[in-house]
């Protein structure tokens, strides 16, 4: 179901006499589609379909809309006709791109009324719902458009977004302090630094013992601090996945030394909280330590992560640890109760992490996307330590995309 194409590639079709019958949509061109339409609307809906794909997508509105009073001027459901409900798909899709939801299941509603055997209209309808919210009505629609195309391979990846989405609803909150509140010029310095790095960090809890560790904690020691207290959970422990200062904390090395004020994190952690430990793979120990002279003084209370270490947080909450080099050369992933797995800068949404700076190795990095990483089902979602192109993906998703190996047995 390409947005960008001039038909919808739709396999399943109705009955109907003025139904397209035994014929794959998106081979059949408009003229096919609408013989009687004349020259102008179809002059209109190329003109909307160019404006499509350039992105212009309030300009695609207004020719998208002009189709549609030209081809149907009081939509008169007996006048209804594929090319029609083809415009509402259209049309709907671009609502969707220009974030106006509710049109876009507006329109999508009305291809549903005019074809309801295809599968597009269903599809659209889900889309909008997704992001509105309403995952109940976005995972009935789309298992409606699946079964009405079932060899469509992004319907089962849409639904599989839909339940992940809804396991997370509990998850994803800012728990940094409010940057209004922020008075010293330092914070604020540090905070503008921050907005641009993107980072996330995670805090992983057992929601029986209470107990929880923190993911990179970062930039804003206060607002995890608070975000804790809050929950009433007790801090066991710090993990870094590698050494980078928008990770860790502490001075920033070039090119990032325009910053000329150390970085809260793991130090102002470790500071605070005299209980807990760090967990850092010792290939990497040297750089943080380089970075942050100060943690010399903690290093009893760092616990060395090699691959397959595990950590439990009581009894339904487990970590394991693997060692994934190539972004840097102690770099880690941490797999949570088999289905969960947070990987820093080793795997994100689309991408993995740089390979050129210090302890980088491009080598490396190819064996922990084709082997290490490849080893996991494709069911595993994963979330990385930046948002630049979302803020989840799962295993299977990047392998789809080439980023992540075929399986390795």
């Amino acid at each position: 179901m390409s947005d960008s194409s001039n038909t919808p590639s739709i396999s399943d079709r109705s009955s109907t006499a003025d139904t397209i019958n035994s014929q794959n949509l998106s081979n059949t061109s408009l003229e096919e589609l609408v013989p009687l339409a004349d020259e102008r609307t179809l002059k209109v809906v190329t003109r909307a379909n160019q404006y499509f794909e350039n992105k212009n997508y309030r300009a695609a509105l207004d020719e998208y809309t002009k189709a549609l009073t030209l081809s149907q001027p009081n939509l008169n459901p007996l006048e209804s006709s594929d090319f029609s409900a083809l415009l509402f798909s259209k049309r709907s899709a671009t609502y969707y791109c220009c974030q106006l939801y509710k049109d876009a299941e507006k329109d999508a509603a009305q291809v549903i009324r005019i074809r309801p055997g295809w599968a597009e209209g269903y599809f659209r309808r889900a889309e909008a719902l997704l992001d509105m919210g309403k995952y109940d009505e976005a995972m009935d629609d789309y298992e409606r458009a699946r079964t009405k195309d079932p060899k469509n391979p992004r319907i089962p990846l849409k639904i599989a977004k839909v339940m992940i989405l809804k396991d997370n609803i509990g998850m994803g909150r800012d728990i940094c302090v409010n940057r209004n509140a922020l008075v010293t010029p330092v914070q604020a310095k540090i905070f503008d630094c921050a907005i641009e790095m993107k980072n996330i960090i995670y805090i992983v809890a057992d929601t029986e013992t209470r107990k929880c560790v923190v993911i990179d904690a970062c930039w804003d020691v206060d607002g995890i601090a608070r975000f804790i207290n809050q929950h009433s959970f007790t801090l066991t422990g710090a993990i870094l996945t590698h050494y980078h200062f928008d990770h860790v904390g502490g001075y920033p090395p070039p090119p990032y030394d325009y910053i000329p004020i150390r970085v809260p994190g793991l130090y102002t952690l470790l500071k605070r909280y005299p209980e807990i430990r760090a967990y850092v793979h010792p290939q990497d120990l040297p750089y943080i330590l380089e970075a942050n002279p100060s943690l010399s003084s903690y290093e009893s209370r760092i616990v060395h992560t090699h691959s397959h270490y595990i950590l439990q947080l009581g009894a339904s909450t487990l970590l394991r640890f693997m060692h994934t080099p190539g972004h840097t050369p102690g770099s880690q992933v941490i797999l949570v109760n088999q289905t969960r797995l947070f990987t820093g800068d080793t795997l994100m949404v689309g991408s993995f992490g740089r390979i050129d700076l210090p302890g980088g190795d491009m080598n490396e990095m190819n064996k922990t996307l084709n082997e290490r990483l490849a080893r996991f089902e494709d069911g595993i979602v994963v979330y990385p330590g930046h948002d630049y192109d979302g803020d989840w993906t799962t295993i299977g998703m990047e392998r789809a995309k080439g980023i992540v190996g075929k399986i390795v047995l």
